[in-house]
């Protein structure tokens, strides 16, 4: 008997294949805002403020968001608490949305509690060579049928240099076919550093992400990372976004509330050959999403 919540490949497939692209863009949205790193967030976390949690869902969602990513860390070190919170959160942006939810957590029970709770075609976010994680977060992502974010990470930290990235892939690659996660189901993440503490940060993504394409997977990005610690951010963000879509990108988490950010990546689809006819980019017009 399957876990409760846990879909069929069936139901899953059918679950991705309405998420993907609600936005009439023809790629995967992960909306990044309900985060505890924000204070707001974060605040609403532990006072369990229900409302600030849902218009944050809800507004991702009429933004064109496809997946929503959950984060109740508040730095407590109270790992029950945090499975407790991430469980009351998933089950309130359920009230006002129905779309997939990312898990995201550096805890397997945390993880377990969000998984239970989101239902068929949650997404991990995310499981790293790291020893900690590996194991534990390929057992809930095969036993409840998710898709999942990989990131080349090991216990060793963060790889400098692209060709360590791709070996981690690999890597982990392998680890997830033994456990029973087939390639549909994974997110490569090549590691957006920040550029103010990594200069080579942007080369270095940009790299190991063709190189992801390459092997044929698909890829995902945490695109706000690259500006942390910058002023302006939002110009990098938008520059960068466009870079990513050139290389190959196959999601993307962002804050779909950003307008002009849609519209780059709008516009970067069609300039890299990835709308048909320019038919998304013109139905981003019609509905005045551009300029």
């Amino acid at each position: 008997m399957k876990a409760r919540g846990v879909s069929t490949g069936t139901d899953r497939t059918r679950r991705t294949e309405n998420q993907r692209g609600g936005g009439g863009i023809g790629i995967l949205i992960i909306g990044e805002l309900i985060n505890a790193t924000s204070r707001s967030v974060r605040e609403a976390v532990l006072n369990h403020n229900r409302q600030v949690i849902q218009v944050l869902a809800a507004n991702q969602a009429r933004a064109g968001a496809d997946y929503l990513d959950v984060n109740v860390a508040a730095g407590l070190g109270d790992v029950e608490r945090e499975a407790a919170d991430m469980e009351w959160a998933v089950q309130i942006i359920r009230e006002v949305t129905d779309k997939t939810l990312a898990i995201d957590t550096t805890d397997p029970t945390v993880l377990e509690r969000g998984l239970e709770a989101a239902g068929p075609g949650a997404m991990v976010n995310s499981f790293s060579l790291e020893s900690n994680r590996l194991e534990p977060f390929l057992g809930l992502a095969a036993r409840y049928e998710a898709l999942a974010i990989v990131l080349p990470v090991s216990d060793g930290g963060v790889p400098q240099e692209p060709e360590e990235r791709l070996a981690n892939c690999r890597e982990l690659f392998a680890a997830a076919q033994k456990a029973g996660i087939e390639a549909g189901r994974l997110y490569f993440d090549p590691l957006v550093l920040p550029l103010s503490v990594t200069p080579a940060s942007g080369r270095a993504t940009l790299l190991t992400l063709a190189g992801i394409r390459q092997q044929g997977w698909q890829t995902t990005l945490g695109l706000s990372n690259i500006s942390y610690g910058l002023p302006a951010r939002k110009v990098l963000n938008r520059t960068f976004l466009a870079m990513t879509v050139g290389v190959g990108l196959d999601s993307v988490i962002l804050n779909p509330l950003d307008r002009e950010l849609r519209g780059e990546l709008v516009a970067s689809l069609a300039l890299a050959g990835q709308d048909p006819m320019c038919a998304g980019y013109l139905r981003a017009y019609r509905r005045g999403e551009l300029g």
